[in-house]
């Protein structure tokens, strides 16, 4: 084996222990039976490749929608949402979960008052006022959505909940941009510095088989 080889092989190990990593507590072809109700579904999703390649046309649309869900105020069931985005995106499903792994008991609400406050500058753009946020109508979403215990005051949440939504969808578009270029961009790079060595391999091998061989002399 060539030291460029070497390199080649020590380089792809490395980046696949990496990768394997950070998948550790994310859904993936070989554990997806573990999780509640996705394991209904582990037999048909196996056979879904998208579901697991980190192309670029499976992981852009993972990053995307994984954004906008993870910040929309749906805190409690996008697990079962995000599995449906990624069949109908035929996007890659470990990022669209573990992009839900932001929105958690500590961060939930910081998000859904960004969410309002970007929703409701949003909407002032096109002259549509919105009543201020308050702390009370953030934790009577929280609680509705975790104990499924709905308020008799339903249209000021309903109002409440649909500026979260539209803050959330353009928050998410935001980060999703963002991520997408830098996917693409570390992914032509390692896609380059793979060229590159295997480049290397072939340019070695062929200096060798070009070289002349060794005649013994003539008697």
């Amino acid at each position: 084996m060539t030291i460029e080889e070497k390199e080649l092989r020590e380089t792809r190990s490395r980046r696949i222990r990496r990768v394997k990593r950070w998948l550790r507590p994310l859904p993936r072809r070989s554990n997806i039976h573990r999780y509640p109700i996705l394991w209904r579904f582990s037999e048909a999703t196996r056979k879904r490749i998208y579901l697991w390649s980190f192309r670029v046309d499976d992981a852009v649309p993972a990053l995307y929608a994984g954004f906008i869900l993870a910040l929309m105020p749906l805190y409690g069931i996008q697990i079962p949402i995000a599995f449906c985005l990624a069949l109908l995106l035929r996007a890659n499903l470990p990022i669209l979960v573990g992009l839900q792994m932001l929105s958690n008991p500590l961060t939930i609400l910081p998000f859904w008052y960004a969410a309002y406050q970007v929703g409701s500058s949003v909407l002032s753009i096109v002259s549509v006022e919105t009543p201020s946020l308050r702390r009370s109508d953030v934790s009577a979403i929280l609680q509705n959505f975790t104990n499924g215990q709905w308020s008799s005051n339903l249209e000021p949440l309903l109002t409440t909940f649909s500026i979260m939504c539209l803050g959330g969808i353009v928050m998410g578009i935001f980060f999703g941009l963002i991520s997408s270029f830098s996917y693409r961009f570390a992914a032509r790079r390692t896609a380059a510095s793979y060229a590159l060595l295997i480049k290397k391999i072939h340019d070695r091998k062929a200096r060798k088989s070009d070289s002349p061989t060794d005649q013994s002399p003539d008697v």
